[in-house]
């Protein structure tokens, strides 16, 4: 009967023991055969899992950058942060599209510095092109034009009009 107590009590540390360390995958186990991480891996492993959840969702690289800079973000922790948003559930996507049209409408009002045309790799020819194809006076109108869609989220069509300017 001794034993059995025994028994059961070094169960329930043990299972007490693991419900409070981190088991998480570690390179090997640490004392007494538990998995262990510390914390700043468990943080790399949490941020991979978001980035992960960002890059195979419909966001893209104009929305993070449109983010980062609203929020005062580098972009890969805007990336992080769009993921963590989405795993969160549908309330925090619905926040999360707040944010980006707000990010978006504050770009606009400081769309002639071409902070986002800047980070592209059109070119004078391509922007030149661009302004006869749309109409624009300069190829500086397309620049801004170029600015303002990407700062919408609209880069394809951006680039679609550009094969269409260059066939």
């Amino acid at each position: 009967m001794k034993y059995s107590k025994t028994l059961h009590l070094s169960i329930l540390l043990a299972i007490a023991a693991a419900i409070t360390t981190p088991a998480y995958a570690a390179d090997r186990p640490g004392p007494g055969g538990l998995l262990k991480c510390d914390e700043s891996q468990l943080s790399q492993r949490y941020s991979q899992a978001e980035l992960d959840t960002f890059f195979s969702s419909e966001y893209t690289y104009w929305d993070a950058a449109q983010l980062a800079s609203y929020w005062g973000q580098d972009l890969d922790e805007a990336k992080a942060r769009i993921g963590r948003k989405i795993l969160w559930g549908p309330a925090d996507v619905a926040i999360l599209e707040q944010f980006l049209l707000d990010a978006r409408l504050e770009s606009l009002q400081a769309v002639d510095d071409l902070r986002f045309y800047g980070e592209t790799n059109y070119t004078y020819d391509d922007a030149a092109a661009l302004a006869e194809f749309w109409g624009d006076a300069t190829p500086y109108d397309a620049k801004l034009r170029i600015e303002r869609n990407l700062i919408m989220g609209n880069a394809d069509e951006v680039d679609y009009a550009l094969e269409l300017a260059n066939p």
